[in-house]
Formats: structure tokens, C-alpha cells, sequence
């Protein structure tokens, strides 16, 4: 036998063993030798590229002229969602993202009320390393009231970085928020325009860093700063600064562990407060994935305005029955609210700047359900327990001025409600739906005031959107809010009647850059009081334009 023939078959063993080992070193691979037989055994999951999200159209807000967009509670829902299908390809070609043909947009409209609308995105600067968008709004409106008036106007630009398995991400919001004491007797009282003018201006700035990629360790982390500044027409200025250090470790497919430091610091300055509201908190808990039941428990010693001392507890439990078509919910959440100026004008923009800053602790034990019959109707609900130790309540201010336009910030030492929270969905593609959301709140105890001012017992959602042609969509939304009590100048709690606003929206695609629009708000006119003495604009309606490029 000649050396070539007899180093043949050891040339042929070391590239089977080359082979076996370039493989192990792409994928999860068992080799097994026997002899002089080598069988490779993969572990192979064939995989394809996450399908995006479709450009979904942007429709206009609803304009409620009389009250600034406050913030709600709204609990997570079972959503249908139309996703773009990705083709299967070879693993060799790569993974395939979608790209969407026009990622910026301008809508732009004109409507009676004096109302200009400007709505714009950009989202086409990004490359494999990052991305950017930005977006620009701008609504503004004059009523028929004498000094009727408001402008939201907003700017937010976000970024992302990825390199090294990490995101380095930034958040810049600013805005201006503009509005006028109108809610004033107009026949015994004279006031300037100036005068009854209230101007928000403000800036947010966050930074984080996340970790994109799996490490050796399995753990989690994202850490974050936050600056905001905030200030008002009448020298009121808040400045804050905010942190958050979470991180979480798998153990197994089981058992997950997590902790995290947050605080925030708040200082808040006019002409004559100076006064500090800030909390820091420590947490700490475990999620376990039992199956079809997932389960988080945890604790979060929390020290607030004054060195004030709570204890946050968090306990969830979601659990999958009847084959996955049933979700069982239950819980027990805690929450420490700031009462910040920005907080509080936000959802009141006529409230006095002079108030007293206190925290309020918020407790709520649920439990509900949520499930879907067939493919197109869903529907669930939770019923609660809730607590708020010094509850921020609005009441009108007769004591500095005689007018009340303005509202003062008192505090409800403690206030408890039974709660019921339920929705209803049937949704057929984008062809047609309905949807139906609603909150009662029954509160059964106010140990400081007669009435939880201006909170409402009642809040009920409705809506119907269907296509009934293509590139037309429709749609109708109403929206009932019932059960608040104002404090008249007189001392006595009065029912603000019930509040009961329609819409209707249409838009149509003409081409594929290119659509118009129209929406009309509270279509039956009436003239209901968000907050006492303050009188929506009525009937309104916007037309314009969207453009994509």
C-alpha cells in the first residue's frame, strides 16, 4: 500500500472532524463517535425575519377644546392587529426586513373655531447602526366665548445607536401648551385678553443604554436618566431630575430575577413656594413561568417627599385555561403618585400654581378575566378594590378671586372605590369593528369631602370603523362621562351635567402619496363642563390633506 493510500483515510477523519466543528460553532450541535463513524445530530430551528408592522394611517385627535388631553388608566386589552407577510427565504440570503415605501408624512387641515392642525413625521433617517425619528404637532383653536382660546404644540425627536450587542438610545421632547381663564360670569367681570393668557412651556431630555444581545450571564439591564424642566406665564418654574437602574437575571426557563434602584428628584419654585418633591425607591422580586401560568412578585421599599415611608408591593398572576382560551388575571398594585405641577396642569390646565404639594399613595386589588370567542370577538373585565391616601382633588378657587376661573389642589386624606373596568371588541380585519370601553368607579368612602371633586363615576367608550370601499375609512366614536360634583361658590357640591360627545372621521386614499380627510367633533353641540365653568367650544370640524414621502 502506497503512503498515499494509506494517509487517505485519515485526511478524510480530520475534515469530517473540521466539518463537525465549524457547525458546532454556528449551531447547537451533539457529535457522537463511534469507531471510525462520526454521525452529526443538529438541534435545528428553522426561523424567518420578523414581519413589521404595516405604516398604519395617523388620524386626527379628538378636539375637546375645553379640556387639555388628560391622562387615563386603561387597562391592557386584546388588540387585532394586520401584519405585512413575509416570503420565505433561503438562510443564506439573510435575514429580510421590510421597508416601508414612505416613512415621512405631513396632514395639515383648516376648520371653523379658527382651527389650524399640523401633524408631521419623519422617519426615514436610519442605516443598519441607527435610527431616528421626529414629529411635529400643532393644534390650535378660538371658541365662542370672549377669550375662548387654546394651542398644543409639540416637538419629539428620538435616536438609537446599536453597536456591540448594545442601544444607546436619547429623547428630546419640547412643547407649548397655551390657554385662557375664560370660566368666569362674562356679565359681572371684564378682564384683558393678556391677563387671563396661561402659557406651559417645557423640555424633556432621557437617555438610556440597553443591552440588545444575549450575554453569558443571561442578564438584563437598561439603565436611564431623565431632566425635565417646566414652567408657566405666572413665574412658576419645576425642574426634575429622574434615574432608573433596572436589571433582571434568568436563572432558568423558570425562574427570573430582578432589582432596581429609581428615584426622582422635583424642586418647585414661584413666587412664593420653594419646595422639594422627590422619592427614591429600592425593589426587588421574581417572575416565574409556570407553563401556562406566569406569576411576579415583589417589593419595593419606597421613600417619598419628607422622608416619608412606604411599602410598594406588586403581585400579578395571568394563567391560560380552557386550551389558551381563557386568561384568568389577578393582582395587587401599588403606586406613589408625585402631584408634580406638571402633573397637575396637565390634566387641569386652570389650576392656581400656589398649592399645596403632597404625595398620593395608590393601592389597587383586581381581579378579572379576558377571552375571545372565535376570531373575531374578544371581550374581559376586572373588578377592584382601590385606595388613595391624600388623593389630588380640583376645586374652584372663590377665596383669591370672587370669579373661580382658577382652581385650587386640596387633598383627600383617604378615599375608596369598587371598581368594575370591562371591554368589548368585534373586529373583522380592517373591513369593520366595534369597540366598546367602560369604567365605573363607586366610591365608598371620602373621610375629608362630601363628594370626590371633578373625578368621574362614569366613563364609557364607543366606536364603529369599517372600509366600506377601498382607500374609504370610516368611523364613529362617543364618548360619556357621568357622576362628577363641583364645590359651588356658596359651599355646596353641584352635578355637573352628564357629559355625552360624537365624533365622525372619513378619510380617503386618492393615491398612494397622497389622501384627504375630515372630522367632526361633538356633533350634537353640547355645551358640557369638563371642569365647572368651563363650557366646551360646541360643534367643530377640521378638513385637510396627508402627504407621504
Amino acid at each position: 500500500m502506497t503512503n498515499a493510500k494509506l494517509y487517505r483515510p485519515i485526511v478524510a477523519t480530520c475534515m469530517l472532524l473540521g466539518i463537525g466543528h465549524s457547525i458546532t460553532a454556528q449551531e447547537r450541535t451533539d457529535t457522537i463517535i463511534k469507531g471510525q463513524t462520526i454521525e452529526i445530530i443538529q438541534s435545528y430551528k428553522p426561523e424567518i425575519a420578523r414581519a413589521e408592522k404595516p405604516e398604519l394611517s395617523p388620524t386626527l385627535p379628538r378636539i375637546d377644546t375645553s379640556r387639555p388631553a388628560f391622562t387615563y388608566e386603561i387597562p391592557q386589552q386584546t388588540l387585532s392587529y394586520t401584519y405585512n407577510s413575509v416570503p420565505i427565504r433561503p438562510l443564506a440570503l439573510g435575514r429580510q426586513t421590510y421597508v416601508s415605501p414612505f416613512a415621512n408624512y405631513i396632514k395639515a387641515g383648516l376648520g371653523n373655531r379658527s382651527t389650524v392642525y399640523l401633524d408631521a413625521g419623519i422617519g426615514s433617517l436610519k442605516t443598519e447602526t441607527y435610527q431616528t425619528t421626529f414629529h411635529l404637532r400643532h393644534l390650535s383653536q378660538k371658541g365662542p366665548v370672549a377669550n375662548q382660546y387654546s394651542a398644543q404644540t409639540s416637538l419629539d425627536a428620538a435616536g438609537t445607536y446599536f453597536t456591540d450587542g448594545h442601544a444607546l438610545g436619547a429623547e428630546v421632547q419640547l412643547f407649548r401648551n397655551g390657554y385662557s381663564f375664560y370660566g368666569y360670569d362674562h356679565d359681572l367681570f371684564e378682564y384683558s385678553k393678556e391677563s387671563l393668557r396661561q402659557t406651559f412651556v417645557g423640555a424633556h431630555v432621557g437617555v438610556h443604554l440597553a443591552n440588545i444581545e444575549q450575554n453569558r450571564y443571561r442578564i438584563n439591564y437598561r439603565p436611564e436618566l431623565t431632566f425635565g424642566m417646566y414652567s408657566d406665564r405666572f413665574s412658576a418654574r419645576e425642574k426634575s431630575f429622574g434615574i432608573d437602574l433596572p436589571v433582571s437575571m434568568a436563572l432558568d426557563s423558570v425562574i427570573t430575577v430582578h432589582a432596581g434602584l429609581s428615584g426622582n428628584r422635583t424642586q418647585l419654585v414661584n413666587d412664593s413656594l420653594n419646595t422639594g418633591n422627590g422619592y427614591f425607591q429600592v425593589r426587588g422580586g421574581v417572575d416565574l413561568h409556570l407553563g401556562r401560568t406566569d406569576v411576579r412578585l415583589q417589593v419595593a421599599p419606597t421613600w417619598g417627599k419628607g422622608n416619608k415611608f412606604y411599602l410598594m408591593p406588586e403581585f400579578k398572576v395571568r394563567s391560560l385555561v380552557l386550551d389558551g382560551n381563557l386568561a384568568l388575571i389577578a393582582g395587587w398594585r401599588a403606586e406613589l403618585i408625585q402631584n408634580t405641577y406638571e402633573q397637575l396642569s396637565t390634566k387641569n390646565p386652570f389650576v392656581n400654581n400656589l398649592y399645596p404639594v403632597r404625595q398620593t399613595k395608590s393601592d389597587q386589588v383586581y381581579a378579572g378575566l379576558e377571552t375571545h370567542v372565535g376570531q373575531h370577538f374578544s371581550f374581559g373585565g376586572t373588578l377592584s378594590w382601590r385606595q388613595w391616601n391624600d388623593m389630588a382633588l380640583f376645586v374652584n378657587d372663590y377665596n383669591t378671586s370672587t370669579d373661580g376661573k382658577q382652581f385650587s389642589v386640596v387633598y383627600d386624606e383617604q378615599v375608596q372605590a369598587l371598581g368594575l373596568d370591562a371591554f368589548a371588541r368585534y373586529q373583522v380585519g380592517d373591513i369593520f369593528g366595534l369597540h366598546a370601553h367602560g369604567v365605573w368607579n363607586n366610591f365608598i368612602r371620602k373621610t375629608t369631602f362630601d363628594q370626590v371633586w371633578h373625578e368621574p363615576m362614569v366613563r364609557l367608550n364607543l366606536g364603529l370603523n369599517t372600509q366600506p370601499l377601498k382607500g374609504l375609512d370610516l368611523s364613529v366614536e362617543a364618548d360619556i362621562m357621568d357622576g362628577m360634583y363641583a364645590l359651588t361658590a356658596d359651599g355646596s357640591a353641584e352635578k355637573i351635567p352628564t357629559i355625552f360627545d360624537m365624533s365622525a372621521q372619513a378619510a380617503y386614499q386618492i393615491h398612494s402619496r397622497f389622501s384627504v380627510f375630515t372630522q367632526l367633533n361633538n356633533l350634537f353641540s353640547q355645551q358640557y363642563q369638563r371642569w365647572y365653568q368651563y363650557p366646551v367650544y360646541g360643534f367643530n370640524i377640521i378638513g385637510g390633506i396627508r402627504f407621504k414621502f
